[in-house]
């Protein structure tokens, strides 16, 4: 899977905490701003 911002990983060999831990980390970069709710 690749973002937009260029960032890629395998969801694959991701776990659910470990792709939690991936969103919420996105959530709180600056450049995420357009999708802030």
């Amino acid at each position: 899977m690749r973002l937009s911002n260029g960032v890629e990983f395998d969801l694959g060999e991701a776990s659910v905490d470990e792709l939690a831990k991936v969103i919420q980390m996105l959530g709180r970069l600056p450049c995420s701003g357009s999708t802030k709710g």
